[in-house]
Order: C-alpha cells, then structure tokens, then sequence
C-alpha cells in the first residue's frame, strides 16, 4: 500500500537563463555540484515589485513548475507580488505532471536525497540570489502541507521573510497526523493491522542506520526528517508574524492537532502566531463540492497582510 495515498523539502553564478511561459528559469549549484533548479515570475504590472512570494509545494514527485494552484493563489492574494518556486533536489520542469501518487518515473536522486531540510538549504540558496539581483522590501514564505513545514522551517533557520504562511502543515509530529489519517481513511476491519504496520515501519527508521528503501516514492532520508522534525520547536524559533490555515475537513493531518499546536505556541508567548480554521475545505483546498476555495484562502492572507 502506498502510504502517501493514505496520507496525503556552494553557490556558484547563475547560469542557464531561459524562459518558460511568463517564468525566468534558472539553476545553481549546490557544493556538491548538483542544480538547484528555480522560477521568477514577475508580477505583470509596471515597475518593479517590492513583494516576493516563495511558494513551496507539498510532498508529491511533481515539478513546481507545473503546479497551476501555486500561481493562481499567488495572483489571487496579491498580483503586484514576484513569485519565486523551487524544484526539489533531482526535480525540474521537464518531469511530466501526474496526479496520481504512483508513478514510475520519479527521479531515483530525488528518492534517495530530498528531505525537508534540504529544501530549506536550497531555499537559502536561492533567495540568497534572488535578493542579491532584487530589492524586495518584504518576503513572504508559504507553503501547502509539507511545504507549510519547509516554510517554517526555511522562515527560522535563514531569517530572510517578513512573513510566512502555512496551509495545512499539520501538527507538531508527521506521526501523529499520520496516524490521524490512516483511522480517518481505513475501513475499521483493516485498522489495527494497517495502523500497527505503519508503527513498525516509523520504529524501524527512526532506530535504524540510513539504508535503501523506497516508501511512496520517498527514501530513508525524507522518512527520517519527516518523522523527527517537531514543528512546535521550529515555530518557537519563528519570530515574524505567521499564518496557519486550516481545513476543518482535513482526514491528512488532524486538526486537533494543530489546535493543539498553536495553543502550546501561545502559551509560550509566541502571539506572532494566528490559526484560521476553514470548516469546509480539506486537505487540497477544496470544498464539499471539490471546487478550489483559492478565493476564500486568498481574502484571508490578503487581510492578514494588509494586518502585519
């Protein structure tokens, strides 16, 4: 069973400058020599933006480049704004985009070395650039699902955003949303072995030496980080203000959770934090109906900006 289906992240000079649509692509190499592959869009009005929005996707084996959301939200919220998008470690825009989780074709670089701390080194890369070439005055990180997380963890790590928005990231440990998700998604006759099976598995990477395997096109380094990283840590270490919105039908992360997360946060004195609940949307934006609720979200970034 594919448990990503169950459950619905030195600098060298720019080089390869190309255009895709209305996207600037370009790459830069990590130390290692490997591309860290990007896109700017700019906004489509005069004069240049002092907004840039980094968008980061979730955890599917899918360019960003081809995430047709990202860029409408992005235009919903603020059209004045730049946005910039970020391929994963072995990713870019020439892998077709599949909707399906299953695919044979995931890259095996990206398989065997992304994580969600590499994409928040490669995010540093990146926007290191970026502001190098551009004089934004703010910057704002977001993220969906996993992406929330690297956000997050991009935002407390680099210290470079004035802002960051998290949609749908879950609470502070990958295993209980897991968890969340398998008993909201099982049929109660396959529960306690499907539950019991996924245990195992987080037991045995979390005590085991890095080794092959491959689980729903991840690798032992996504599991590792994905199953050790605690975000209550990593939002105590953000100090710019922060949104998190939340689906109230969302069966992939728990939403008590995240209740239970941004409560534990205030209680720390960390009242740069502002949850939202949207009762009727899930875990892909989207409605009862399953029409994307990209306007809903927007208003409320919109008013959250404008606020901070």
């Amino acid at each position: 069973m594919n448990l990503i289906t169950k459950i619905p992240f030195l600098l060298f000079l720019l080089m390869n400058l190309t255009s895709y649509g209305s996207y600037a692509s370009s790459s830069l190499e990590r130390s290692d020599g490997t591309k860290i592959e990007y896109y700017l869009e700019m906004a489509s009005h005069s004069g240049a933006s002092d907004t840039l929005f980094v968008f980061f996707q979730g955890s599917d084996c899918n360019s960003v480049k081809h995430n047709d959301l990202i860029k409408q939200l992005s235009q919903a919220t603020l059209q004045s704004a730049d946005l910039l998008l970020i391929e994963k470690a072995g990713i870019n825009s020439s892998l077709p985009y599949v909707v399906n989780a299953e695919r044979a074709d995931c890259p095996r670089f990206y398989i065997q070395n992304d994580s969600i701390q590499q994409r928040a080194k490669d995010a540093n890369v990146v926007v290191s650039k970026v502001l190098e070439d551009n004089a934004y005055k703010n910057v704002i990180a977001l993220g969906g699902s996993e992406g929330a997380v690297v956000a997050a963890l991009f935002a407390a790590d680099y210290r470079m955003v004035n802002g960051v928005v998290m949609l749908n990231g879950g609470g502070q440990w990958f295993l209980d949303d897991v968890i969340h998700n398998i008993k909201s998604t099982t049929p109660e006759s396959e529960l306690n072995s499907v539950l019991e099976g996924f245990k195992g598995f987080a037991s045995h990477i979390l005590k085991s030496e890095p080794f092959d395997i491959e689980v729903s096109h991840h690798g032992y380094i996504w599991w590792e980080s994905a199953l050790t990283i605690d975000q209550k840590e990593i939002l105590s270490r953000v100090n710019v203000p922060v949104l998190v919105i939340q689906g109230g039908r969302d069966t992939s992360v728990s939403v008590d959770a995240v209740g239970t997360l941004i409560e534990d946060l205030h209680n720390l004195d960390k009242g740069n934090i502002e949850l939202i609940t949207i009762p009727e949307m899930d875990h892909g934006l989207s409605d009862p109906a399953g029409l994307k609720m990209v306007e809903d979200i927007a208003k409320y970034i919109s008013e959250w900006l404008k606020a901070v």
